[in-house]
């Protein structure tokens, strides 16, 4: 199944035109959506999705689409509702005088008692466990496959059309319903239950949706306006249209007929009758408002519905364009972090003390601090990089030189000053900072050189051949140059004692460590993270003269590149590692276990990364193209169930065959089983493993995609357990089972 992540644009705080990027994923007949025009997303209790289309029911299990039209049973093509009643059994309603059902993947029809069935619009599953039906026809109730039709005559009284009912919710002793388009929307009608009797109308609004919220709330969407219903005057029997209460209110003049509730807040479409300018806003109960804008491409016809899945992920449903997912993405990219009208993108970011400073390829430096975004020139093209900041005081370096300056806040202007300089058959290596005491060490061509005062002092030789990677002081202010080819060196600073001003504590030799290092940092704990060229991240404890492996990530358990190009350890210990292709975070949780989150594969950004750093409250990386990264914290409240683990078909030489068959004639020993985990966050990722217990092979199979069919040829006679898992890397979900 293809899929297109496409970027969308919104407001950042550096500037009001900084481009925030949200993934979103379109699904289309190309995909396997049985129609691209879609009227509704619904969500079963194992987390299959539906989707009801103009031409028949789709559902997606995460691994595959399932496509259901005439040729399966359905009564005719256009899918108006569908509602879980059992266990893998769904009633479904199409725009016809049929009832239909949806049984362990097969379209049945249901035999009903009672009246004949009407066309159904809706189904409502009310507070008592009871289904009602509004359809065309009236009201009704279903009970045991039995249809009871319902008093609403009054209908007749305001029009001699159909009642042609649309939306339909209720509370307590009442049902509140509306009408669809064949009668104009409109209208707002109150039915007792109890006296079966319609007991109050609003017959001049016209009402595009109702819905009931987490705290029981009935909604009312009309053309402009959003209300809920009154409670006191619901319990009297009466219909009263009050504005929205608590963080709610400020949605009261909203034109939308688009809302779903969610927990504690609400998901809507809002924007323009001309679909322009429309964006997705969550109002939470404290009122606290999130914008997200729409892909364009979503703007251009009407959204059907919107739908919240128990992910927090978005799914909308387009008349003609199929359905757009959004996905809640921890990282948020900015393609210009210093707004659209700078042309400048960033080259090198160097943070401290809740500064960041931006150094681009012009005359332009940036800041990020308290005070917002600042920018400033300076007096050297490009501008050079900054690697210390304090008090204004700022020392930067190019190629062969290193720069001292102070920031003029009023001006915002640098002028740098050259104080240190190398001949032209020098030059300076990837780090350079500054000791405790205020010496100036950098990596060089072929040395480790120390300035105080701007002068030489020391300097340790290399390899040639050798690059030095990293620098970087321990919580004991002991230094580490990881070096590329020969290993790492640790050295004491004794500046008291020129001639011996840098004095080796430990030497790890290229014995010890696995690949050739490219990055490194020392976590909260102490512990040693290692990029490499080709082997990944290594993570190893400092036991006196040796460095002992406690973990190692690769591609073959989740990272993302075997190549590491840049680390950083956040706040909560969290280390973000940034490779040639993209970027993941190793996630440090309460139990003290580590798991990989996937970041650019669940949002389809793709890019080298240059750099990584973090503040108090956030990450942040930068690629070679200038593109900020910035990443949320992750959540440790798990927000959903695990997905389940389902098997949705077994197949016997190729032929369908029941779930519940396990045995087999010894002919039929060519068996497939097709199997999904529903989980939407990042569906391509959800990786699977089997094993076959009795076939004498003890090995779990590679956990890859493509096992979510499971192919068994030329069994031999004999009894076999067939155990699978399902793992789900771009989240902290535990791994799910099963067994056949």
């Amino acid at each position: 199944m293809q899929r297109t992540a496409i970027i969308l644009a919104y407001l950042f705080i550096w500037a009001a035109t900084a481009a925030q990027q949200y993934p979103f994923v379109h699904y289309t007949p190309k995909d396997g959506l049985v129609n691209s025009r879609v009227k509704k997303a619904y969500q079963d209790s194992k987390g299959r999705m539906y989707f009801l289309t103009f031409g028949g029911l789709s559902v997606f299990d995460g691994a595959r689409f399932r496509n259901y039209t005439v040729q399966n049973g359905l009564a005719t093509n256009v899918v108006n509702d569908i509602l879980e009643v059992g266990d893998d059994s769904l009633l479904v309603a199409t725009n016809f005088s049929t009832l239909n059902a949806l049984v362990r993947g097969k379209i049945t029809v249901v035999k009903t008692e009672g009246v004949p069935c009407p066309l159904i619009n809706q189904f409502y599953r009310h507070d008592d466990n009871k289904i009602y039906l509004s359809s065309d026809d009236g009201l009704f109730a279903l009970e045991n496959n039995k249809i009871r039709e319902l008093d609403v005559s009054f209908l007749s009284k305001t029009s001699p059309e159909l009642p042609y009912l649309g939306n339909v919710v209720g509370k307590g002793n009442w049902l509140v319903f509306s009408t669809h388009e064949l009668r104009g929307h409109k209208g707002l009608y109150l039915y007792d239950i109890k006296n079966n009797r319609i007991c109050d109308a609003l017959p001049e609004p016209e009402v595009y949706l109702l819905g009931k919220d987490k705290r029981n709330s009935i909604w009312v969407a009309m053309s402009d306006k959003l209300f809920i219903l009154d409670t006191i005057s619901l319990a009297g029997g009466r219909l009263s249209l009050i504005p929205p209460i608590l963080g709610y209110h400020q949605s009261k003049d909203y034109s939308t007929i688009n809302v779903a509730f969610d927990k504690n807040c609400i998901w809507l479409v809002y924007g323009n009758k001309d679909y322009r300018n429309k964006e997705i806003r969550r109002i939470e109960e404290t009122g606290v408002l999130f914008r997200m804008p729409l892909p364009e491409q979503a703007t251009s016809s009407a959204i059907k519905n919107v739908m919240v899945d128990r992910e927090n992920t978005i799914w909308l449903c387009k008349d003609g364009e199929g359905v757009f997912k959004i996905v809640n993405s921890p990282m948020q990219s900015f393609e210009n972090p210093f707004g659209k009208s700078t042309q400048s993108r960033s080259n090198n970011a160097f943070y401290f003390n809740n500064s960041t400073w931006h150094s681009t390829a012009t005359n332009k430096l940036f800041r990020r601090s308290e005070k917002g975004l600042e920018e400033f020139s300076c007096n050297i093209e490009p501008a050079p990089l900054l690697f210390y900041e304090n008090g204004g005081r700022l020392l930067a370096r190019d190629r062969r030189n290193i720069y001292e300056a102070t920031c003029d806040d009023q001006r915002k202007f640098i002028r740098f000053n050259k104080i240190i300089s190398l001949p032209d058959s020098d030059f300076l290596g990837k780090q350079v900072i500054l000791d405790p005491d205020g010496t100036i060490i950098a990596s060089q061509k072929s040395n480790l050189g120390l300035w105080k005062n701007n002068k030489l002092v020391y300097h340790v030789p290399i390899n040639r051949n050798d690059n030095i990677e990293e620098l970087a002081f321990d919580k004991n202010n002991l230094l580490w140059v990881v070096k590329r080819y020969t290993g790492i060196d640790v050295f004491s600073i004794q500046p008291q004692n020129i001639s011996k001003w840098l004095q080796p504590v430990y030497h790890f030799a290229r014995e010890q460590i696995t690949g050739s290092p490219r990055c490194f940092v020392i976590d909260k704990t102490g512990l040693i993270w290692i990029g490499t060229r080709e082997h990944g991240l290594v993570v190893y404890k400092n036991d006196g003269n040796s460095l002992n492996q406690l973990y190692h990530f690769n591609v073959s358990n989740g990272l993302t590149d075997n190549f590491v190009t840049s680390l950083a350890c956040d706040s909560l210990n969290n280390i973000i590692a940034g490779t040639q292709t993209g970027l993941d975070r190793i996630i440090h949780d309460p139990e003290n276990n580590y798991r990989v989150e996937n970041l650019s594969k669940s949002n389809n950004f793709f890019a080298f990364i240059n750099q990584c750093w973090a503040d108090a409250d956030q990450s942040y990386a930068l690629t070679s193209s200038g593109v900020l990264l910035q990443l949320s914290p992750p959540s440790y409240k798990q927000k959903a169930p695990t997905p389940q683990l389902l098997l949705e078909e077994i197949r016997m030489n190729a032929q369908p065959v029941s779930a519940d068959k396990n045995k087999f004639h010894y002919k039929e020993n060519n068996i497939s089983f097709l199997v999904a985990a529903p989980s939407f966050i990042d569906e391509k990722q959800v990786a699977f493993s089997y094993l076959l217990e009795g076939s004498g092979n003890d090995q779990w199979s590679d956990t890859t995609s493509t096992n979510s069919v499971i192919n068994l040829t030329n069994l031999s006679a004999g009894k076999y357990l067939l155990k699978v898992k399902a793992f789900f890397p771009s989240t902290s979900y535990a791994p799910a089972e099963l067994s056949y």
